[in-house]
């Protein structure tokens, strides 16, 4: 299947703010497959510049436009991602301080066991701007978290560094991923 990003015109007034379409494969990433133990990258949007308070590294300041953020799930990388997307009152990951400011465009995933998490960000440091520390507490890369002006290009690094790693990248949509509403159990499979 062609995982290619397709482009679309880019808006005058800024930073794309909607994705360009990606195309899926393998479908919705459930069941077995989401506690599988893996790597991922969530691609998302900042409509403005911005502060924000980000626990211990403090007020930072980031640029509109599209982001990528690196992390791994190794006790089940669909759990890490559930993580991220749904709202905290007591944020636990850099992560989780940033993304509520943004909109989520794509999650680009790959089943490993292997520790790919600071070889896929080293990868994508090389191309990106890289926010020092953000996301990387707990390894020696510079950082987790990198900007692009525009999402195609970032998607497109992405699915290739993951691929170079040895995983096949799936693709997936946020709407994959959205929680219940409240009061709503997931379906169990």
């Amino acid at each position: 299947m062609n995982n290619k990003v397709r482009g679309g015109s880019k808006s005058s007034a800024g930073p794309r703010t909607h994705p360009a379409p990606v195309g899926l494969q393998a479908g919705p990433w459930e069941g077995e497959a989401e506690r599988l133990p893996g790597i991922y990258a969530l691609l998302f949007v900042l409509p403005r510049e911005m502060t924000v308070t980000v626990g211990r590294l403090g007020r930072l300041a980031f640029p509109g436009g599209c982001y990528v953020y690196v992390g791994s799930g190794m006790a089940g990388v669909g759990t890490r991602i559930r993580h991220h997307l749904r709202p905290h009152p007591h944020p636990r990951w850099h992560l989780d301080y940033l993304l509520p400011h943004g909109k989520a465009a794509a999650i680009i995933a790959g089943h490993t066991s292997q520790p790919l998490e600071c070889p896929l960000a080293t990868s994508l440091g090389r191309q990106f701007k890289v926010f020092p520390r953000f996301g990387s507490s707990d390894c020696r890369c510079r950082g987790h978290l990198f900007h692009s002006e525009e999402l195609p290009p970032v998607a497109s690094a992405v699915l290739d560094a993951i691929q170079c790693l040895g995983c096949e990248p799936l693709v997936l949509p946020i709407s994959t991923w959205r929680a219940p509403a409240k009061g709503q159990a997931r379906r169990r499979r």
